[in-house]
């Protein structure tokens, strides 16, 4: 298992691959996980001393580091990809030497979720899993207004660049056929995919949770401020504007507080921004903490906003469903795979007033309808239960057992359709 990312309370990205490869042993495979230590001092030992007992013998943590200059190369964001492709050469050098030794049966690439860099375990020549996968989504044209210059440029480019990396850059198609299976992260990026690999694609949500709230939330008091919550990284777009403009369009007689988790390099524009409306009072912004003290913002909060116009899918919404805190989301992208009328309201990505707008009106709903928040807030708990990292089991199960014997017309997304399909024992 490559898993680039990989620790049990990183990144998002860093669960993610923890988690797959948890879930590989508990289907009944030995695993070797390949991996980039995000420090020096994080190496195999102290990873497996954070498995849980009975896994230890069937997880083997092989740490793949790059050199000085090419970790600069790797902390500079241009030069990213160069580095993390270097990476890759790295690891499939150590993949083939400990395949020559004791020869796999199968290989999964499972992080970064991006397309981008696909790396080289397909090459082994045994049945290859490649994904979830994401990093299709474009930002929205009609939303451009929203950003400086700078971010324009980038997302304009970033879109050419996807278009021609889907379609035109051999390794990703070659990639992409030589794997036995290929998941999409999202339906969105399941639908891109098919069109550009030209192979069936399956789904599959590339992150989860893992635990839910046991305990619903009392009905809120419609006299009390509703606190809002956003998460995310303080980038164009994360495209936080959309609520503040929101925010400002509110009735006097609805108070609110927000509060605005994350760190980046839009920071002093949207405080900025924060300021004109006449609402910066009522906004506390708080630098990006660790992953395990981000959970008790989500208790805090009566709902999560989420605005980003270009994602794959987004971990803080997962944490809120888990916390019983109603969502108001753009409807697009990963977000509208996640979100359900039963756990959140959906805000059209039309046009900037559209969508403004519909902030503007979903909050006060919440607002005034105490009944309709703690609707959503149960709701929100029972949808949680479906991105539990336990429940994916049997699934992965399913995936590894059919990509052994190259059969998938049965397996669909977890979540949507469970197959049962008959299982047997195999080694990774």
């Amino acid at each position: 298992m490559l898993a680039y990312c990989c620790h049990p309370a990183g990144t998002m990205e860093q669960r993610n691959g923890w988690h797959r490869a948890v879930l590989a042993a508990q289907a009944g495979f030995d695993v070797t996980v390949l991996y980039c230590p995000s420090s020096t001092d994080l190496n195999d030992s102290l990873l497996t001393t954070q498995l849980p007992e009975e896994l230890r013998q069937s997880i083997q943590f092989e740490p793949i580091r790059l050199t000085k200059s090419q970790q600069r190369w790797h902390d500079f964001e241009p030069t990213f990809y160069a580095a993390y492709k270097i990476w890759h050469r790295f690891a499939f050098e150590r993949a083939e030497e400990l395949h020559r030794r004791a020869p796999f049966a199968m290989s999964h690439t499972v992080t970064l979720c991006g397309f981008r860099e696909p790396g080289f375990l397909w090459r082994l020549g045994i049945p290859h899993i490649w994904g979830p996968l994401g990093g299709t989504h474009v930002y929205p044209l009609k939303f451009l207004s929203l950003l400086g210059w700078k971010d324009r440029v980038r997302e304009l480019s970033r879109s050419c660049l996807n278009w021609l990396q889907l379609y035109g850059t051999p390794r990703v198609r070659q990639a992409s056929r030589g794997s036995t299976a290929v998941i999409a992260a999202t339906t969105a990026a399941q639908s891109t995919f098919k069109k550009s690999f030209g192979v069936p694609i399956l789904r599959e949500l590339e992150t989860g949770i893992e635990s839910v709230r046991a305990i619903p939330r009392p009905i809120r008091h419609p006299n009390e401020p509703l606190k809002i919550l956003w998460a995310g990284r303080l980038r164009g777009w994360k495209a936080l504007p959309l609520l503040l403009y929101s925010l400002a369009r509110l009735p006097n007689d609805k108070s609110f507080q927000l509060r605005v988790l994350g760190d980046g390099s839009c920071l002093p524009q949207w405080k900025g921004l924060a300021l004109h409306l006449g609402i910066a009072d009522k906004i506390e912004w708080v630098s990006w903490p660790t992953y395990t003290e981000t959970l008790p913002h989500y208790d805090w909060a009566d709902v999560f906003a989420f605005t980003s116009l270009r994602d794959t899918s987004g971990t803080g919404l997962l944490e809120a469903l888990a916390a019983g805190c109603p969502i108001i989301s753009v409807s697009h992208q990963g977000a509208a795979d996640i979100v359900d009328q039963t756990s959140g309201i959906l805000v059209p990505v039309k046009n900037q007033e559209v969508t403004v707008q519909g902030f503007a009106d979903a909050i006060t709903s919440l607002q005034r309808s105490p009944e309709l928040w703690k609707q959503l807030s149960d709701g929100a708990l029972e949808r949680a239960k479906q991105f539990r990292w336990d429940t994916r089991l049997d699934w992965t199960r399913s995936l590894y057992e059919n990509a052994l014997t190259e059969k998938f017309c049965v397996l669909d997304d977890h979540i949507n359709r469970k197959s049962e399909l008959p299982t047997r024992n195999v080694l990774l």
